[in-house]
């Protein structure tokens, strides 16, 4: 009887899809029988493959198989000799589901997505490539209202290249944060969101006998983006605070603590040229740690000899080109740079293989085979460097990288 009422029930709400995705007249959207909420499914199937030319991260099928250039090893090192590599994975493949239900406060929305690409020792060849499943976004609208985790309100996904690269370019904060944003609309074009957002948490030790003091974070990051939207494209301005906190350990009194805030900034936009498309976008400051990727290998705070937290300050730029060449087929060119300014701590210099300047470059095409189906390749073109010192040469890193994509959306 129970496998019979289920069956009905299942029949019954596979009927109803169709005519409620008619209703709602979108893609994947229906609406939920005997409620006034709207339900969307979307996601997609993806196998991505890298041939390396050049270093590539040692751990790539346990941690980040996208570029993430400062982990590509230095050239002279045996890791940086391994060349040719190739790596598949579908790992990169998405779920995600959408509601939107009326209210008196206005609209309440809920988003959960996830996909297949957290860290995992059992996902290589050796353990049936097993990957797993991992939170992306998960958050709740009340109007101008979201709390949950979703991307970091220091991002400007409008200037996010086209790449097929699962990272991109290390300029862009690839983050995403649980927080509580509300967004003040000044007009239909403009609107500046306001959000408290987690930071980073402790960053050494965890415990109060260690030499080295602890250093953390205690203090939520504060952030502010000036959004203005117009025909012509898109300009963004964006700012975000943190305070590190280094907490000492004196033996004959209670533990104090000393702070320092970073303020980091970001302006980015887009262009429109007919068809074709200008991305661009510049941002750094000290402290910016990791709302910049390619900080990724910096200190975001020092201790100099007076006991003194230092900031780190980095800064870049990117720029991208789409060339649409028809319905069915587009070309991107990008270009990036980062710079790690050394702080000089105790009137000293940065270790000589600190990472210092990063240099990228994307070149690819994406071809639109059908309405569901896509494929792209592309070369990237990576290298960085390290202050190195007088009697020491500087090291370098560099990444020579073919990356192919075919992507299924669901519907």
């Amino acid at each position: 009887m129970k496998r019979t009422l289920l069956a009905s029930t299942l029949l019954a709400a596979a009927l109803a899809l169709p005519l409620a995705a008619l209703a709602e007249d979108a893609p994947g959207v229906f609406k939920v029988p005997g409620t006034d909420s709207t339900i969307k499914f979307y996601g997609y199937v993806q196998l991505d493959g890298t041939v390396d030319f050049g270093g590539r991260p040692p751990d790539i099928e346990n941690w980040d198989w996208a570029s993430i250039l400062p982990g590509v090893p230095a050239d002279n090192t045996s890791a940086g000799k391994r060349k040719p590599q190739t790596y598949l994975t579908a790992r990169t493949s998405r779920f995600g589901i959408q509601t939107s239900t009326p209210s008196k406060y206005g609209n309440i929305g809920v988003k959960l997505e996830g996909d297949f690409n957290g860290p995992n020792g059992f996902q290589s060849e050796t353990y049936t490539n097993s990957v797993v499943f991992r939170l992306r976004q998960a958050y709740g609208t009340m109007g101008n209202l979201l709390i949950g985790q979703t991307w970091s309100t220091f991002l400007d996904m409008g200037a996010y290249p086209d790449v097929v690269d699962f990272n991109g370019p290390g300029t862009i904060a690839l983050i995403r944060n649980p927080m509580i944003r509300y967004t003040i609309p000044f007009s239909d074009a403009m609107n500046l969101a306001l959000a408290v957002e987690n930071n980073r948490g402790l960053q050494h030790g965890n415990d109060d006998t260690q030499p080295d003091p602890v250093r953390f974070q205690s203090i939520p990051d504060l952030h502010a983006n000036l959004t203005y939207n117009a025909g012509w494209g898109h300009l963004s301005v964006r700012g975000v605070a943190q305070t590190y906190t280094r907490q000492l350990f004196p033996d004959t009194a209670a533990p104090t603590n000393k702070n320092k805030v970073s303020i980091s900034g970001a302006v980015s936009g887009s262009v429109k040229f007919g068809g074709d498309t200008l991305v661009a976008q510049f941002a750094g400051g000290p402290g910016i740690g990791r709302y910049f990727f390619n900080a990724a290998n910096t200190p975001f705070v020092s201790v100099d000899n007076n006991d003194a937290l230092q900031l780190w300050t980095a800064y870049g730029y990117h720029l991208g080109f789409t060339h649409v060449w028809s319905g069915a087929m587009r070309s991107n060119l990008v270009w990036s740079q980062s710079f790690i300014q050394d702080p000089k701590l105790n009137n000293g210099t940065a270790p000589a293989s600190q990472q210092k300047d990063f240099n990228q470059a994307f070149v690819n095409t994406f071809f639109t085979l059908t309405k569901t189906v896509e494929f792209g390749v592309e070369y990237e073109y990576g290298q960085w460097k390290s202050f190195g010192a007088p009697a020491v040469a500087a090291l370098k890193g560099t990444e020579n990288r073919v990356t192919g994509t075919f992507h299924y959306n669901f519907f």
